[in-house]
């Protein structure tokens, strides 16, 4: 998820490895990305103009590529951050990435970002409840493991607006 990169950039320019660990510092439970993806993130990135690398010499190795964000990429990662575009096939967790950039860089988007992951996840609901299994056990068993996910991410979407409400009040 290459608008992972973006936003972690948006805090400072940083090398591959100073952006893994920073990946795992700030999004550790929700998040894991391997190296090898990170640089090919990073390569595309760079390509595209997103982001500008410059090797740097370290004290204690070869030299480093640290890379910072350009104003393309800083245009980019708003326009992600900011659009809300809830889809049906999310990329695993991605909803979980833009709730971390959000909380960090436009926290007063917080409920409009909450009432859109419930109309897609309603938007689910309603086409499970529908779905007809025709009697078959074990699509009638995936369709019931379906529903009670969305059923934990409606009641997940409730405890995150009782918490950034209550944040914002205390």
């Amino acid at each position: 998820m290459e608008e992972l990169v973006l936003g972690m950039l948006k805090m400072g320019p940083a090398h591959g490895y100073d952006l893994r660990a920073r990946v795992r510092d700030e999004l550790g439970p929700a998040w894991r990305v391997a190296s090898s993806q990170l640089y090919a993130w990073l390569r595309r990135l760079e390509e595209g103009g997103y982001v500008a690398g410059a090797s740097e010499e370290a004290a204690d190795g070869p030299p480093r590529r640290v890379y910072a964000l350009t104003r393309a990429g800083e245009e980019r990662f708003w326009t992600w951050l900011l659009s809300g575009r809830a889809s049906n096939r999310r990329a695993r967790g991605s909803y979980l990435v833009r709730l971390y950039f959000l909380t960090r860089f436009a926290p007063g988007e917080l409920p409009a970002y909450a009432a859109q992951e419930r109309a897609a996840l309603e938007r689910r609901r309603k086409r499970l409840s529908e779905q007809d299994t025709s009697g078959d056990a074990y699509r009638e068993a995936v369709r019931r493991l379906r529903l009670s996910q969305v059923d934990g991410g409606l009641k997940w979407l409730d405890e995150l607006t009782e918490l950034f409400n209550s944040k914002e009040e205390g």
